[in-house]
């Protein structure tokens, strides 16, 4: 009967353990987005909502163009203008246009979203969001 008890206790304590360390990964993952989305910002004149991205050019565009069907959005346009610079437009529920800007620096890539004619912050934040948990 003992040994028993002692043998719960070690499964037990095994479980908490194993789940801790996912809780723990998980939150940091989200921890890693809420802090890219504070270092973000937002120009109210152009309606863009910038975020540094430490990652190349290609990487960020292929994981808008992966993750913005998922939310219903359809790419229309593709410019590249050079390697260093693309648009990526995308049109969506209700004709609602998504232009996404990337430019690349030696070290990051800044990601630039305008939801809509005049931008939209918190719609920008959401999708930006979205597409990044896809990466």
């Amino acid at each position: 009967m003992m040994i028993l008890t002692h043998l719960n206790r070690l499964i037990l304590a095994l479980f908490m353990a194993v789940s801790m360390s996912l809780v723990a990964s998980a939150s940091k993952s989200e921890e890693d987005t809420l802090k890219r989305i504070q270092q973000a910002k937002y120009n109210v004149f152009t309606g863009y909502w910038d975020v540094r991205l430490n990652m190349d050019i290609n990487s960020a565009g292929k994981g808008a163009k992966k993750g913005m069907p998922g939310l219903d959005y359809t790419l229309v346009d593709e410019k590249i203008k050079s390697p260093l610079r693309s648009t990526l437009t995308f049109r969506g529920p209700g004709d609602k246009k998504v232009v996404i800007k990337l430019k690349r620096y030696e070290v990051f890539t800044i990601f630039r979203i305008r939801v809509g004619l005049v931008g939209n912050e918190s719609k920008s934040v959401q999708i930006f969001n979205y597409i990044y948990r896809k990466m």
